[in-house]
This record gives structure tokens, sequence and C-alpha cells, in this order.
């Protein structure tokens, strides 16, 4: 007798299949009179502001604790100057309604990194520089950025090189400002600004290990693992040799089918046997 076997299979570390996201854009209602927004809001330069312009723009999306560590990129504005003398990083939503406020963005919980290479943040309405000989930035640099907002806790990086590494080495430094929080570009002087890069086609840089892109959005259904062999054969009535599930609905929004595996006997008829099936589901609840 003539028998087909169909077997096919996946690894749990392969990435899921399918994934989605979109552009983050700049928050148009928050947009100072001396910036030009352009690249689908995705784009702020000083055009009229002048020197020392001390208001800025946050992206019209939050990131919330529950979204984990995120990554994006800004690519400082070719026409700036060598180091720039404004910030960029992420703002709290207490600090969110000062953009027009001619106050610069690193208090009420909020994180600068300055173009000169120091770092500004404070938990209160004070301005206070906590950290110097940072990497400088201007003109032509890709500055990078990773945040977690459960912890209010920022990487940073310039060109490729981490000045702290998200994956084994702790945070540049971690605000007390409570979630959540919006990245933000400023240019402080005539032709200073950026563009915000948020999904992996837009970024220089590979995106590290734990943190996702800034616009990623995960879909609703994931297959991470799936095995299956199929074999036709002759014999008698369809009968379940095996059935066993395994499911952990704790420690977040998640529910997850972490194993299942289902084995079937059809056994010789001349229908279809499936002798054994495992499958691998993680559902992302909305």
């Amino acid at each position: 007798m003539q028998r087909a076997a169909i077997l096919a299979q996946g690894t749990a570390t392969v990435p899921p299949p399918v994934s989605s996201g979109s552009a983050w854009e700049l928050d148009i209602t928050r947009h100072p009179a001396g910036y030009t927004l352009t690249d689908g809001n995705q784009t702020a330069v000083n055009t009229a502001g002048g020197s020392n312009y001390a208001r800025w723009v946050p992206t019209a999306k939050a990131i919330s604790a529950a979204d984990g560590r995120r990554y994006w990129e800004v690519a400082c504005a070719p026409g700036g100057a060598g180091s720039f003398n404004g910030y960029m990083g992420v703002i709290s939503a207490n600090q969110r309604d000062a953009f027009d406020a001619d106050t610069n963005p690193v208090t009420r919980g909020s994180i600068g990194w300055r173009g000169n290479g120091t770092l500004w943040a404070s938990d209160t309405t004070n301005a206070l520089q906590r950290l110097t000989g940072l990497p400088s930035f201007g003109a032509g640099d890709v500055v990078m950025f990773v945040f977690d907002p459960a912890a209010a806790s920022l990487w940073i990086g310039k060109n490729g090189i981490w000045r702290d590494d998200p994956v084994t080495e702790s945070p540049t430094w971690t605000s007390a400002g409570p979630s959540p929080f919006y990245p933000q570009i400023q240019g402080r002087d005539p032709g200073d600004g950026g563009t915000l890069r948020s999904l992996p086609a837009q970024f220089s840089y590979p995106v590290p290990s734990g943190a996702e892109p800034l616009g990623q959005q995960d879909p609703t259904l994931r297959i991470y693992q799936s095995h299956a062999f199929l074999e036709i054969g002759w014999d008698t009535g369809l009968s379940i040799a095996k059935l066993e599930a395994w499911r952990d609905l704790g420690g977040g929004p998640r529910l997850s089918t972490a194993g299942a595996t289902l084995v079937i006997d059809h056994g010789g008829s001349s229908a279809l046997t499936a002798s054994q099936s495992d499958l691998f589901i993680e559902v992302d609840l909305p």
C-alpha cells in the first residue's frame, strides 16, 4: 500500500509572522509658532523661533506603562549647528502643556539630553543639570533612545553607539515622573531640530533586544510555534488519543496558551490521519 505524509513545523525562536504599526507624528496641536513641521509631521525645525528658543514639540501619542520598552531615533536636521543648543528626550504628561511656555523640556519628571553633552532632568519645576561628559550631537547625527515607561528610565546613544547599553547596563537616567511620557524634539537655535523615526524601515540602527519600535503595534493573534504531522492512510473511524492544554493568565493584560498538544489517530482508513499537532498561541487582549 502507498501512504503519504506531510510534516510542517516552526520554532518558538522565530519572530511572529505578522506585525503592524504606523509612524508616530509630532503633535500639530502643540506646535509652537517658531517651528516648521514637515514629512507628515515627523520633522520639526526651528525656522522662526530665533536663538535660545526654549520651546519644543511633543509627539501626538504617548508611551504608557503597559507598552514596555520602546526604541526610536531622531535624525538631527542637517542645516543646524554642529552641537545643538536644545534637548532631545522625553517629557512627562505634567510637562506636556508647557510646550509654548518658554520652558525647556527638562522639568516635572522630564529628561532631556542636550547637544553639548549634558543631561538635564528634574522632578520639580526647577531645571537641574544631572550629568556631564555625555556624547555631544548636532547636524547630521542620529541620536537613539530606549525608554522604559514603567520605570521612567531612559538610555541614550549616538550614531550606533550606546552611552549605556539598554540590554546589559543601567539606564542613563531615571525620572520620578509618572507615565505616560512623550518623546519630543527641540530646535533651540535657528536650523536646529530633527526627524522622529519610529518604525524599523526608518531606523539606521538595530532595535536592542527587549525593546520594540516606538510605532510597533502587536497583532491580536500570534502563533509562535506550530508543528503538524499529517498522515494519509487506510483504517477505521476517527479517534482522539491525547489532548493536553496549559494556559497562563497571570501577570499582565495578555492571555497565553503556552502549550497545546493534540494527537489524533484516524488509523488506516482512506481518510486523513493527524498523528500529532503542537500549537503555541499568545493572544493580546485589546
